[in-house]
This record gives C-alpha cells, structure tokens and sequence, in this order.
C-alpha cells in the first residue's frame, strides 16, 4: 500500500483513528471510500499536472527576464559610450587637462609610487588620459625609491624606468631608501645594484635629493654627478664597517642641507659648500651642537633647524668667549625630544644666545616633540630669548612655543615682549613622532 501524504497533525489523528476502528465497514463505505479515491486521484493528477506547467511558465518567464537583462546591460553600455562622446572632458584642451592632473597629484614632497593614486592612476581611465600623463613631465618629476639592492624586483625596477624616462628634462626630486639588508648580507659591490645605476644616469637632473643609506652608499651615488641638486637631505645609516674619512662628492650648488642620524656631521660636506649654504637642518641622535661654531662656519646661514636629544646637547661658550655676529640668520627652530625636556639643562643654550648678536632673525621657535611632557614656556630662556630678540634690527619678530604649556599671565609677557617688537605665539600642534617637518 501506498504510503499516504499527510499535510497536519490533524490529518493522522484522523486516519488513525479510523484504521483502528472497531467496526466492520458496510459494503456501501467501501464503495463510497473508493469512489472517493478515484476521484481525489484524478483532481490530484489534474493539480500535479497545473503545477507543472506554471513551473514551465516560471522558467520560460526567467529566461526572458535574462534575454531582458542582457538587452538593457547593451543598451546601457551604449549610453555610457554615447555619454562619453559627447562628455566635455573629451573636449577639454590638453593644456587644461595637465592642469587638473597636477592638481591631482598627492602633497606628498616625494610622491609614493602607488596604483591607486596620481600620476599612475591617471594612466589607467582611458587611452587618451594615459597619452596626456605620459606626455606630462612635472607630473613625474618627483618620487619616492626604496634600492633593496639584489633583491629588487624587476617589474618595480621597469615601474622607475617608465617613471624616470616620462619626466624626460625637468628638474627631480628623488628619496631613496637602501634598505640596511642589502649591506648587512651583499656579497657584491654596490653598482651590482641596477637601480643604483639608474638613478646614477639621471643625476644630472636632480634638483632635491633625500637620501638614506650607508655612507658607501651615498658616495657611490653622488660620485656620478649631480650639478644641478641644491637641496640634499643625508641620513647615514650605520654599519659595523668603519666609517670613511673623505667628505661626500657633494657639488657646489647646495643652498639646503641636512643631516640626520649618528654618523651624519658636516665632516661629510666638503668645507668649500660651506659658505654657500643658507638653510641646514641638524637632526643627529647623540650629537653635541655648538650653535657658536655652525654660525661661524656657515656664514650665509638664513635658517637653521635643530633637535636636541640629551642633556649635554649644546655646547656651552666658555665665559671669555667672544661674542658672536651673524647678520644673515633669519629663522631658528630648535626642536626638543621628551629628555631634553624633562632632564635638559637650559644654560648652556641660554649663555649661547647672551653670547650671539643676530640683527637680521624675525622668528625663533621652539617645539616640544612630546607634549605629554608638558614643557613650560618659563623652563625655556625667556630672558635670554628677549634679549637674543633686542639685538635684531627687524621691525617684526616672532617667537613661537610649540606644544608647550600656556603661561598663568601669557598677557603680561606679550606686553613684555611688544616692548622689543616681537608677537609671542603659544599653540599646539598634536603630531607624533617623526611627522614634525625638520626637512629642509
């Protein structure tokens, strides 16, 4: 016997009760009950049979709806084609064009070689927009490298190719980064590294340069040539190999200088750079600064930055030191680590400004490099700062406290300080560690 579909609960109460049934059915029952059979199987079948064929309509119904969607997929294609005839971009002069692309381009100083941002994102919209970026050199005339030697892929090395040769003759602005593994592991010179080599044959054209590497490094790099750099940030990185004795091979164009790291002293610049060199930036852990000495030694020095890491940073001038004239600094920015702030003693550089006469500076500032140490303006030489400022002949000065703690009585000091001509700024600027800008 068939087993008979039961939709409720209901339904098999029913049936069971009537199965165990203690009466014996009358023939008209049994006729009744298989009529009744016949019938619902016929209606059943009929039903089964409907059901069927509205599934059939169902899918007749999708595949239409598919034939459908695929018309309109078309259709819309081809407005977006027409739109895009007829959209004034393509109308727009190359000129106007290369203008809004450079308006593109990231703020960065040395753009970062990414896909998802200008110029090579520019590349990829249409054909049209990748002939205009690759026929506009400023667009690639600055660009962040990182040289891991042997180790360098080669479709990033075809990728500074194509960078390289698109911006054809302008001036360019290159950070190079050599990654310490190179050197720590190379069985090699250090022209087996082709990307070395590359940027070699286009130093002729650099203008600004960043470079962090070895001292070997560096001198390899700037052994090609490169008359036209003026503005040079070296960071030397340390090796268990002794240092060299020589200067750099730095040409005599420089104005902007800086140096960073342990190893990075102005024993490195040829002294004959030295009196052409109007901005230099000193950012060298464990170093001493003896502010006295660089102003003697650069004697057209405009601006001068410098962070301080210890206690003992700054050489004190001894007490029958002669006193100092420098008439071309304009701008002073002493940056202060959490130790310098916390432990650093202000008298040496308090005596070394009672001990210097800079008639031509307008700004002087100081900047806490860890405001949760909460550096106070009176812990920082406003005696001295004011009487530093006195001896300038600028009819507008500016003394700027950075991430420093407001004074109870910021009014009174700023009335002080108008008596010599000079607006006092005390602010905050809440960055961290190493987003300060000491670059020159």
């Amino acid at each position: 016997m068939d087993p008979l579909p039961v939709s409720s609960a209901e339904q098999l109460g029913v049936f069971l009760c009537t199965i165990n049934s203690s009466c014996t059915p009358l023939t008209v029952e049994v006729k009744e009950a298989q009529l009744a059979l016949q019938r619902d199987g016929d209606e059943l079948l009929h039903i089964e049979s409907t059901i069927n064929n509205l599934r059939a309509e169902i899918e007749a119904i999708h595949k239409r709806i598919s034939l459908q969607q695929e018309t309109r997929r078309a259709v819309q294609a081809r407005i977006f084609t027409n739109k895009a005839r007829i959209s004034p971009v393509r109308f727009l002069p190359t000129e106007i064009l290369q203008h809004i692309f450079k308006a593109c381009l990231p703020n960065d100083q040395y753009i970062i070689p990414y896909t998802q941002s200008a110029p090579l994102l520019l590349c990829q919209i249409c054909r049209r927009w990748r002939d205009v970026a690759e026929a506009t050199p400023e667009l690639w005339s600055s660009i962040y490298v990182q040289d891991w030697g042997v180790w360098t892929a080669e479709l990033y090395l075809e990728m500074v190719v194509r960078w390289l040769a698109a911006s054809r003759t302008r001036p360019l602005a290159i950070r190079v980064v050599c990654h310490q593994k190179w050197n720590r592991f190379r069985q090699c010179d250090l022209v087996q590294s082709r990307l070395l080599r590359l940027l070699v044959s286009h130093s002729a054209r650099l203008h600004d340069l960043h470079i962090q590497a070895t001292h070997g490094y560096i001198d390899a790099f700037l052994a090609g040539g490169s008359p036209a750099v003026k503005h040079i940030l070296i960071s030397v990185i340390p090796t268990v190999s002794p240092n060299y004795a020589h200067p750099l091979p730095l040409c005599s164009n420089i104005t902007h200088l800086g140096l960073c790291g342990r190893d990075a002293s102005t024993n490195l610049i040829p002294p004959a750079t030295f009196h052409q060199i109007t901005h230099l930036t000193l950012d060298r852990l464990g170093a001493e600064i003896n502010f006295m000495e660089i102003l003697i030694e650069f004697p057209a020095l405009v601006q001068l930055k410098a962070r301080l890491f210890g206690i003992m940073d700054v050489t004190c001038p001894s007490p029958d030191a002669v006193p100092l004239k420098h008439c071309a600094l304009e701008i002073l920015s002493i940056y202060l680590s959490g130790d310098v702030i916390q432990f650093g003693k202000v008298t040496p550089l308090a005596r070394t400004f009672d001990s210097l006469s800079l008639p031509a500076l307008r700004e002087l500032a100081f900047v806490a490099l860890d405001p949760g140490r909460e550096a106070s303006v009176d812990d920082w030489l406003p005696d001295s700062v004011k009487a530093l400022f006195a001896r300038s002949s600028r009819s507008a000065k500016r003394l700027i406290y950075r991430n420093f703690r407001r004074l109870l009585d910021t009014n009174g000091l700023r009335e002080q300080l108008r008596s010599v001509a000079v607006d006092l700024t005390v602010d905050n600027m809440n960055f961290d560690f190493p987003s300060y800008d000491m670059l020159v």
